[in-house]
Order: C-alpha cells, then sequence, then structure tokens
C-alpha cells in the first residue's frame, strides 16, 4: 500500500463560504493544505487569510464555465506539486415550480452542479492515476434520492446524476488505488437557509430535530478523505439527521 503524504494537498471548490468553507476549515485543522476556490479572487484571499495564510491557498474560477475546472486543479497542482484529494462542493439551485424551469436554466444548473465536477474530477483523476492515490468526494444532495421537493426538478437531477457519477468513477479508478464518494446533506445552517420562515423550518421533518452545521459535514467529508475510509469507494453517506427514513 502507498503510503500517504505527511501534508495533504487538498482542493475545495465553492469554499469561501457555508459548506465549502466548513470544509476548509476542517482539513487546514487537520493538517491539510487547502485550495480555496470562489469566483471573486479577493473574497477567496480574504477567506484565506482568515483561515490559515500559509496552509489556504486561493484559487478564482467561474465554474458556470466547466472548462475552467480543469484549469483550476492545474493551478492548485503547479501551486502545491501534487492533488491528495478534490472536494466538489461548488453549486447552486433554487426552489422553482417544474413549469417555469427552462431549458437556459436546466443547463446552467447542470454546468455548475454536475458538468463542472466532471470536469475537474477527470483532471484529478488523471494526475492521481500517476500518484497510485487519491480521494474524491462529491457533495451531492437528499434531493438527489427523489423527488426535489424543497428544490427545483434542474438541482434534485443534476444531485441525482453526481451519484451516478460517483459510483462510475469510483469503479474505474479503484484499480489505480483512487477512491470516490459522495456524501448527500439535508438541510443546512448556511446563509442560503437563514431566512427559512420558522413554520418551514417546524415542518421539515427532521429526526434529529435540528439542521446540521457546516462542521457536520465537514467531519465527514474529512474521514472520506482520510485513512480510516481506505476500504470505502463508491459510497453515498447521508448527512441529514435522518431525513432520508422519512421517504
Amino acid at each position: 500500500m502507498v503510503q500517504p503524504p505527511a501534508q495533504r494537498c487538498v482542493l475545495v471548490t465553492g469554499s469561501t463560504r457555508g459548506i465549502g468553507r466548513g470544509i476548509a476549515e476542517r482539513l487546514i485543522a487537520d493538517g491539510a493544505v487547502v485550495g480555496l476556490h470562489g469566483r471573486d479572487l479577493d473574497g477567496v484571499k480574504l477567506t484565506a487569510t482568515e483561515l490559515h495564510p500559509e496552509r489556504a491557498l486561493p484559487f478564482s474560477a467561474d465554474l458556470s464555465d466547466p472548462a475552467s475546472a480543469k484549469d483550476l486543479v492545474d493551478r492548485f497542482v503547479q501551486a502545491t506539486g501534487r492533488i491528495d484529494g478534490l472536494v466538489n462542493n461548488a453549486g447552486s439551485g433554487r426552489a422553482i415550480p417544474f413549469r417555469a424551469l427552462t431549458v437556459d436554466s436546466w443547463q446552467q444548473t447542470f454546468r455548475i452542479n454536475l458538468e463542472a465536477a466532471m470536469v475537474a474530477s477527470q483532471a484529478a483523476y488523471t494526475l492521481m492515476r500517476k500518484q497510485k492515490r487519491g480521494a474524491i468526494v462529491n457533495i451531492a444532495s437528499l434531493s438527489a434520492h427523489g423527488p426535489g421537493k424543497w428544490m427545483g426538478a434542474d438541482y434534485a437531477a443534476s444531485k441525482a446524476a453526481m451519484v451516478s457519477l460517483t459510483q462510475s468513477l469510483a469503479l474505474e479508478s479503484a484499480r489505480f488505488g483512487i477512491r470516490c464518494n459522495a456524501i448527500s446533506p439535508g438541510f443546512v445552517e448556511t446563509d442560503m437557509t437563514n431566512d427559512l420562515p420558522d413554520a418551514l423550518r417546524g415542518d421539515l421533518g427532521i429526526p434529529l430535530k435540528r439542521m446540521a452545521t457546516p462542521a457536520d459535514i465537514a467531519g465527514v467529508v474529512a474521514f472520506l478523505l482520510g485513512e480510516d475510509a481506505a476500504y470505502m469507494t463508491g459510497q453515498v453517506l447521508h448527512v441529514d439527521g435522518g431525513m432520508w427514513m422519512n421517504g
């Protein structure tokens, strides 16, 4: 078995706020060098300074153009010399009724939520094959496993496709010592959920009676990237407070 490097180098997309920032913060605390990503370089630099001036490396890219994801991975590797982990967290979505969907809005959601993750994963996988090791974690969603309910059909479909992508890559990459897993969060306390009315919060039906924190998701990401999950690949872990039990 190839031994892990003393200090991991992990790229986390969409990591200036919310779940992504929480993931970056946890990985830095665990000793990793982390590539932070966002659209606005000044904002990414500010986040890097706040988290760790030396081990948080800022990168900007607009992933609404999926081709930019390869350049993002390449720039990260140029800065670090390798890539031990990739977390595809960047995404977008909004609650929209099916009748209001357009082909353009559907394609835009897929470009950011799925195609950019595919391109980034392909670039990282190519490099990880040479290393004979690596781990990829995709942030899917509870919406991937049934009707969107609180999100649009475009969002749910893109996240369902991410689950399929995760398992396809896991099967192909396993013989090279590369693992690929996914996490399906439920509701997470971020700036995107701050405005949820109390009535809706009480109607979510979360068995654990609270939303997740970014740290709840980050802990599972850290596990899947680490050696304690060395024999896990192709898995999709529900980190949703038990919401999956409600169907």
